[in-house]
């Protein structure tokens, strides 16, 4: 067994089974520190015997759990690590009793949970942590071909005006004499593009920084050029004269740029994107337009590709007689997020939209 030990009177205590040295106030009776030692050795033991300082003190069973053959002390009773209890004469040992607590301070209590109960409990903290951030990741990034799961935009809040825009964008009441009464979007993952004809490379980086806008907020599908692939692209963006816009029954003395959709399988295109589109063509004027007023139509366009038609908004680029932004703004990149929501299916009314957007309305207490 072990022993605590006093530096300076050199009295001892040999610890019983179960008794630990934090069971016990640092300091002895005389004052000296007390230190902990597995066994007394035969230095301590001899320097003991020279000095005659200490002797056993043998007695009876008395009313602790001390062995009195334990415990070492000097003949005399002032020894500092000797005084009897007040009002007791059999607890000689009161200066280090395990009972003998600095009153200071409140009882600890002993922790009974086992290490591997710790442990167990640890690791299931852990994994089921790890668990719902799986499900989570897979609930936002997950691409799904059918139309109903859940993407994070359902739980976005949106302003009066982002969804007026909007319902002005999907459901145009009055576009240029055209009206529209049905949502139109992709059901794609990836939508392949083709680009056609003579873009400058101006032309091209407005494009690129479009569709990596676009890519950036729809998070269910991608626009990906993809001119080495031999299989027909799912969107031709043309890139040529006003003179060749005709021969797509386009008046070419009214638009800079314009798109058709195919929401169907008959493999007609037309003016009008309500449904779920299949396949999109996008023509971009080449000649008698500024770089600024080119790069324009490219980004209304595209968003046109989208499924989307005009609005009123000066702040959008699908404005009709609107500034010429060249990029996507703010609103615009809502917008998109808005139409590709998956709470939002091909062929919705305007008053079945409105029932999920009104639900989405950002309220201002």
């Amino acid at each position: 067994m072990p022993y605590l030990v006093c530096t300076k009177c050199r009295g001892y205590y040999q610890l019983q089974e179960g008794e630990s040295p934090d069971d016990f106030q640092d300091k002895c009776q005389c004052g000296g520190d007390l230190e902990y030692m597995e066994s007394l050795s035969m230095d301590f033991m001899e320097e003991k015997e020279d000095t005659d300082s200490f002797q056993d003190i043998e007695s009876s069973q008395n009313s602790n759990d001390f062995n009195s053959n334990d415990f070492n002390i000097p003949e005399s009773s002032e020894n500092p690590l000797y005084s009897e209890s007040p009002g007791s004469s059999e607890n000689p040992y009161n200066s280090i009793n395990p009972q003998n607590h600095n009153d200071d301070l409140p009882p600890v209590e002993p922790d009974t949970k086992s290490p591997l109960s710790r442990n167990l409990f640890k690791i299931t903290i852990v994994m089921a942590v790890m668990l719902i951030l799986i499900i989570s990741i897979g609930l936002i990034t997950s691409k799904n071909d059918s139309y109903g799961v859940l993407n994070f935009n359902v739980y976005e809040k949106y302003s009066d005006e982002e969804i007026n825009t909007f319902l002005e964008s999907a459901f145009s009441p009055n576009d240029y004499g055209n009206s529209y009464d049905k949502v139109g979007k992709w059901n794609l993952n990836v939508v392949r593009i083709r680009v056609m004809g003579s873009p400058t490379s101006d032309d091209l980086k407005t494009l690129d920084k479009a569709i990596n806008d676009i890519n950036t907020n729809v998070k269910d599908f991608r626009l990906e050029i993809d001119d080495k692939n031999q299989l027909e692209p799912d969107m031709e963006i043309y890139f040529i004269p006003h003179s060749e816009f005709a021969q797509y029954s386009v008046n070419p003395s009214k638009v800079d740029g314009f798109t058709e959709w195919k929401v169907s399988t008959s493999g007609i295109y037309g003016g009008n994107s309500a449904g779920e589109i299949f396949k999109a063509r996008v023509f971009i004027g080449m000649d008698g337009l500024s770089q600024e007023r080119r790069s324009h139509v490219i980004v209304h366009e595209l968003a046109h590709g989208l499924g989307l038609h005009h609005n009123y908004n000066q702040n959008s680029v699908l404005c009709i007689n609107g500034p010429d932004l060249t990029e996507f703004s703010d609103l615009d990149d809502t917008t998109m997020r808005i139409l590709y929501r998956k709470d939002i299916l091909p062929y919705m009314s305007r008053s079945q939209v409105e029932i999920i957007l009104n639900n989405s309305r950002r309220t201002v207490f």
